[in-house]
């Protein structure tokens, strides 16, 4: 198996039929992110790629010019995952559209068990304007319910076709059906691609698509003394709501010999063993993205250093 830090990570988008999962990969595909995405979907009809982006079209998949692929999954997800391991060059990125009747959930544990593969987090789009009417509709309701129970990450989608109090009473009625979930708005899938995808550099300047974004900030730290690990957790676990995204290269003190990977998606966070200092001083190398005023610095960085050791 490989190491965390060289496994692929999958990004699962799920929500139900016409909440704008496509809208949001098609933001994806265009984005200037610099991350080369593999995209599996279930069809390609309903992907509007610019033809000026595609480099090639070869039955199931679609190369674009900008480095990235589209795949159906035409017979099983695994055999589209094992095609797009086996690609000369391997993506940074995996984003798997789940079908909209689909429990992204189960999705996702190909990202969790499939060799070479780790699962990043699960974002669930919700349509602002009909969610709670399905959530109540006898023959959907369960489907729907199970999508924003498995999510790390909730979109409220459409935010356009929302007046101000009907945003806000969606966002209260979201936070009672999963309770800890964080919670983001957009409209036309306008997103941050930082926002919803790991990124390989542990530096913040991999942000600068979120300079477009007012309501999006990020923070980056460095700490030369090792943390304790208990301790750690428990800081980062009683951070904001507003705190969407955390990567970073830890140095714990019970395992001062190797780098620890942290990631955090959502309400999902990991530690995991990562390489060998190998001569380099050990130090702790952490960017974090939120929204305002979550993302304050001065209170993050005495966060993290409160009982470090």
């Amino acid at each position: 198996m490989p190491s965390t830090a060289a496994r692929i990570p999958v990004t699962v988008i799920g929500g139900y039929l016409g909440a704008g999962k496509t809208t949001l990969i098609n933001h994806l595909l265009a984005g200037g992110h610099g991350r080369r995405l593999a995209v599996l979907v279930n069809d390609f009809g309903a992907i509007d790629i610019d033809a000026k982006l595609i480099a090639a079209h070869d039955g199931d998949t679609i190369s674009l010019a900008n480095g990235c692929v589209c795949c159906t999954i035409a017979d099983a997800l695994g055999d589209a995952l094992d095609k797009v391991l086996a690609m000369p060059a391997a993506p940074d990125q995996i984003v798997i559209e789940a079908s909209g009747v689909a429990n992204p959930a189960k999705i996702a544990m190909y990202g969790q068990g499939w060799p070479g593969l780790r699962l990043d987090g699960i974002v669930t789009v919700v349509d602002g304007e009909s969610v709670r009417a399905r959530a109540d509709d006898k023959f959907v309701a369960a489907t729907v319910r199970q999508q924003l129970a498995a999510a790390d990450l909730l979109v409220l989608h459409k935010t356009d076709l929302l007046a101000e109090e009907q945003q806000t009473a969606v966002r209260h009625w979201l936070r009672q059906q999963a309770p800890g979930t964080r919670l983001l708005a957009a409209s036309f899938g306008d997103l941050p691609a930082a926002v919803l995808l790991g990124q390989g550099s542990f530096s913040s300047r991999q942000y600068d698509d979120l300079a477009a974004h007012d309501i999006y900030r990020t923070a980056s730290f460095q700490f030369s003394g090792p943390f304790d690990r208990e301790c750690l957790a428990a800081r980062i676990k009683a951070w904001p709501a507003g705190v969407l995204r955390a990567k970073g290269l830890v140095y714990l003190d019970d395992d001062p010999g190797h780098a620890h990977i942290l990631q955090l998606v959502g309400r999902r966070y990991s530690l995991e063993q990562g390489p060998a200092w190998n001569g380099e001083t050990p130090a702790s190398r952490i960017v974090v993205i939120g929204t305002d005023p979550d993302i304050d610095p001065k209170w993050l960085r005495g966060s993290l250093l409160q009982n470090r050791q």
